[in-house]
């Protein structure tokens, strides 16, 4: 508003001041050189360009109308001082003057203007000295009868000043009420023009955000806009203009930078919720913004979104390795239990039970052997509940990690003989004692050991090693088996999740055994490394402290297992293909079921 009244200003004071100067020639030419009364009077009529002088150089609106007023009053007191019968010419310079005064909206001004047009008014009326009686009474009468106009006109440009403050009041009070809205909801309130720059902004609640309105003003709001939704923001204004209908779009608003883990930083765009509607062209001024925007912050509903989403997702991925666990589960319960009730059957019956002593003690070391897998089964399951609840307690004491490991390589031989699978030593019998739990970390060494051997096909290697690593004890089991593919490399450990989890897989197990030890080694304190590939092999890394200080706010085994693709043309002393592996295994099996049924 302040702007177009300026720019009014000046164009009426320049059309002014250049009809004045267009008049000067032919003043001069009519009637010569002038005395310096009337160049005095045309250096007053010239006033409007001092004024816009004034208004360039200030900035001060009310410094040039006041300039201008004075220039206009001066000039009508010297032609009413200095020219006799130009009193119609007085008046008309006194009314413009007095709509100037108006036009400030100070009454203040208009009062003083009116004054001194009826103080010229009186004094002209009562100077009878170069005036006849007629002329006289003439002025008299003309005085008489302008007064009351001039005081008339006053009342106008009073009332409407009034009004005109009035009103301004009550737009400062509706702005105000508005800032106070729009702080109170924290909304963004911004006015587009069609081409979807922003020509003014409502409050200050970008400012909590770190964004100044000189920050958005024009094209700054678009250059802040996500890339991607620029598109998107350009149709919202586009919609908002030709359809008039109110239309609504996401958008993500360039807000501030930080510094991401890597230490560099990078820009932090916070989501909002946009809704625009069209303002009706008869409201707007030429100046006015046919779109007005709310910007509502929705960047914590996002995250939540986002959060509840993958939630839902691991949920479901949850759900979905339960239920395979439980299959698999269920498939190597049932398996012994045929095994244990089918034998046994048959050794308590006399028809059935075999003449041969060999051929019962083979049938009594298969129900045994049918025990044992249940026994571990069940343990296994018992093991990962209670570390799933928190109930597993650990009981840390010093030992030999050597001899534990030669113990349990002894244990695990049996079983790489019969799968002709070589099992290879490297570490020093000598090292320092490791305090931590015994009976964890024999379980943890078994269950490594026997998944290490049993997915490495024949002629395969399994390689175990230990070696002190600053305050952390470190084994690692390495094989030539068949690796791991990636999808499943990257959910090992997880609760229920089994690779390659089918009813008719090759090799069989629960596949809790690496849920295990990620819990065993978390409630120590250590952490878990797999590094593999598929047809390269799979190292496992497990490095405890050495002195058995851990978080003493663990209390189940969460350690995150750290994963690392393999790349290389294949494993030390790999030569079986994992076709032949797979198959081998699948016989191996079909000859057990075989012998059970």
């Amino acid at each position: 508003m302040q702007q177009a009244r300026q720019k009014f200003f000046v164009a009426a004071r320049l059309a002014v001041g250049l009809c004045v100067l267009a008049a000067g020639p032919a003043l001069l030419y009519l009637h010569g050189l002038p005395s310096l009364q009337h160049a005095a009077q045309y250096t007053l009529a010239l006033t409007p360009l001092a004024s816009i002088v004034i208004l360039k150089t200030t900035g001060s609106l009310r410094l040039a109308q006041d300039l201008s007023i004075c220039g206009w009053l001066a000039l009508a007191v010297s032609v009413s001082a200095t020219t006799a019968g130009q009193e119609a010419v007085s008046l008309s310079l006194l009314t413009i003057a007095l709509i100037e005064a108006a036009l400030t909206m100070d009454i203040v001004m208009v009062a003083g203007v009116i004054g001194l047009t009826l103080t010229l008014i009186v004094v002209g009326a009562a100077s009878p000295n170069y005036m006849t009686e007629e002329a006289l009474a003439l002025r008299a009468n003309v005085a008489m009868s302008v007064t009351p106009l001039m005081i008339y006109m006053a009342a106008l440009a009073a009332g409407a000043i009034l009004v005109e403050h009035a009103r301004a009041r009550a737009d400062r009070r509706n702005a105000r009420d508005l800032r106070l809205l729009t702080d109170a909801i924290g909304d963004i309130v911004v006015h587009f023009d069609r081409t979807g720059a922003v020509s003014s902004i409502v409050g200050d609640t970008h400012k909590a955000y770190g964004l100044e309105t000189r920050d958005l003003l024009g094209r700054g709001f678009f250059y802040r806009v996500h890339v991607a939704d620029r598109p998107a923001f350009l149709k919202l204004v586009s919609d908002a203009v030709s359809g008039g209908a109110p239309a609504h779009a996401v958008l993500r608003l360039h807000v501030g930078a930080s510094q991401n883990a890597s230490g560099y930083i990078e820009p932090v765009f916070n989501f909002f919720d946009a809704r625009t509607c069209h303002v009706e062209t008869k409201d707007l001024d030429e100046n006015g913004a046919p779109v007005v925007c709310i910007l509502r912050d929705i960047t914590a509903t996002k995250r939540a979104e986002e959060e509840i989403a993958a939630a839902r997702r691991e949920s479901e991925l949850a759900m979905a390795s339960k239920t395979r666990f439980l299959a698999n589960v269920s498939h190597e319960l049932r398996t012994p239990l045929n095994a244990i009730i089918g034998f046994s059957e048959m050794l308590g019956s006399k028809d059935l039970e075999p003449q041969d002593p060999e051929k019962r003690r083979e049938y009594a070391r298969i129900i045994r052997d049918s025990g044992n897998h249940l026994h571990e089964v069940v343990n296994s399951i018992l093991d990962m509940s209670k570390i799933e609840s928190g109930s597993m307690q650990i009981f840390p004491e010093p030992f030999s990690m050597p001899a534990l490991v030669e113990q349990c390589c002894d244990m695990i031989q049996i079983k790489a003989d019969h799968g002709q699978v070589g099992l290879l030593r490297e570490y020093p019998l000598d090292m320092s004692e490791l305090v931590a739990d015994k009976r964890a970390c024999k379980q943890i060494l078994i269950n490594l050991l026997s998944n290490a051997v049993k997915f490495t096909p024949p002629n395969g290697t399994v390689t175990v090693r230990l070696w002190i690593e600053g305050n952390n004890l470190a084994v690692s089991v390495a094989d030539t088996g068949i690796g791991i593919a990636p999808p499943d490399l990257a959910r090992l450990g997880d609760p229920f999740f089994q690779a390659s989890a089918t009813h008719d897989r090759a090799y069989e197990g629960t596949g809790l055994g690496l849920s295990v030890v990620r819990g065993l080694v978390g409630l120590h304190g250590g952490a878990i490394a797999v590094e593999s590939a598929l047809k390269l092999g799979t190292t496992v890394t497990v490095r405890l402290p050495v002195d058995g200080q851990r978080n003493p706010e663990r209390t189940t085994g969460g350690t995150k297992i750290q994963v690392m693709a393999r790349h290389g043309v294949g494993a030390p002393g790999q030569d079986v293909s994992h076709e032949r592996a797979v198959s081998q295994a699948v016989g191996h099996k079909q000859e057990m079921v075989k012998k059970i049924a």
